[in-house]
């Protein structure tokens, strides 16, 4: 059994693991997204959760595999913001997905409860890790707990564990995947991807922790689902299907360590086509750009950048809009009227102060699809 798994070659030049904001930062309006954020032990995202999953593909029997595939298969799968990657958005899409399957994929299928994940992350960043090993041990692939130590892969997967989901603003940025649950009335996988975002006291799993609330659609789906798409990161297999059946592993095998630094950027990456930029209220200074994140055909899931392009604060303010659809969902903004397919939102509270130069993201979701963006853009007006 190897005992390697390519660990040096997991870091920089200079020693150091690569934080996942090397290969882009899309911070938002979540909690935890920037290293000021990062509270009860919290921890950034750095490419050591690749050799935490490439020890638990080895374990497997798989072997080892660079965040660039990792990613590619993301996109092939629908677990993306957008169809076409740009920029080094494989790196980055590949690097979070490496940290998720790591984080869910060593639990068998018999064992596996959500809440066990808000378990083990409470304990790993608070508790000792004696316990953390202890609960490994009761509810890993049978003999997972012994490889971890045998391999010198222990803190390894503690740091992992560790690691905040938002951070970096991926999740919500990047990973905004559309594929959707058959039994999870309407669940997405980014609904699901909640699993290991934690309640500000890091009690509950599956939780919005932004504003402190469960992710609601997530929790109807059934927990044998969830256990194969966190499974399903592992293999690189069929996210809605049975990733590992009856939770088998198969004998390992000796993996063939890769270079997880990723290559330059092509200094000319493929850029969406650009569309009219959203026009600015002379009176505030403020423009409502929206953006389709996913369209599924039968509903969507737009968000309105908010930004100040004045050079003075803003402190309150309101956006009017007609959408031609129903508002299922909203986030970080609140309806405040509507009028058929007129709708009014106000800010969250905590966001009515925008910084000049600074924005804010909502999003909601539709219950159609097929958007003008650039229609929309003109046709909303900020109300004061």
């Amino acid at each position: 059994m190897a005992t390697d798994h390519g660990h040096e070659n997991q870091k920089d030049t200079s020693g150091s693991y690569v934080d996942i904001t090397t290969f882009g930062n899309f911070h938002g309006t979540s909690s935890h997204t920037g290293h000021d954020d990062l509270h009860g032990g919290r921890t950034a995202i750095t490419t050591e959760a690749l050799v935490a999953y490439n020890g638990l593909r080895g374990f497997l029997g798989f072997e080892d595999l660079d965040i660039v595939t990792i990613g590619q298969w993301a996109f092939d799968n629908d677990l993306t913001n957008n169809d076409q990657a740009w920029g080094q958005d494989l790196e980055g899409v590949g690097l979070y997905y490496a940290m998720q399957g790591a984080k869910v994929g060593w639990i068998r299928d018999d064992a596996f409860d959500p809440q066990l994940i808000a378990d083990i992350q409470r304990t790993v960043r608070l508790g000792d890790p004696a316990d953390v090993m202890a609960m490994v041990e009761a509810n890993s692939h049978d003999g997972f707990a012994d490889y971890l130590t045998r391999n010198d892969l222990v803190d390894t997967f503690i740091n992992t564990l560790k690691m905040e989901p938002h951070y970096g603003g991926w999740m919500h940025g990047r990973v905004h995947g559309g594929l959707t649950f058959p039994d999870g009335q309407g669940a997405r996988a980014h609904d699901v991807n909640h699993l290991t975002v934690l309640s500000h006291d890091q009690t509950q799993p599956f939780m919005n922790d932004t504003f402190d609330w469960p992710q609601w659609s997530a929790l109807d789906v059934p927990h044998q689902d969830v256990i194969d798409y966190f499974q399903s990161m592992v293999v690189l297999g069929d996210p809605l299907g049975d990733a590992l059946p009856s939770g088998a592993t198969p004998d390992p095998v000796d993996p063939t360590p890769v270079d997880p630094t990723p290559d330059p950027v092509d200094p000319d990456p493929v850029e969406p086509d650009p569309v009219d930029p959203a026009p600015v209220d002379p009176a505030s200074g403020l423009s409502a750009e929206f953006l389709v994140a996913n369209d599924w055909g039968h509903g969507a899931t737009l968000n309105i950048v908010v930004t100040n392009n004045g050079t003075d604060d803003v402190t309150d303010w309101d956006l009017e809009f007609t959408l031609g659809s129903d508002i299922q969902h909203i986030w970080n903004a609140v309806i405040e009227d509507q009028s058929g397919n007129r709708f009014t939102i106000d800010d969250a509270g905590w966001n009515a102060n925008i910084g000049a130069g600074e924005s804010v993201t909502v999003g909601f979701n539709t219950t159609s699809g097929s958007f003008d963006v650039v229609q929309l853009n003109d046709d909303a007006q900020f109300l004061f």
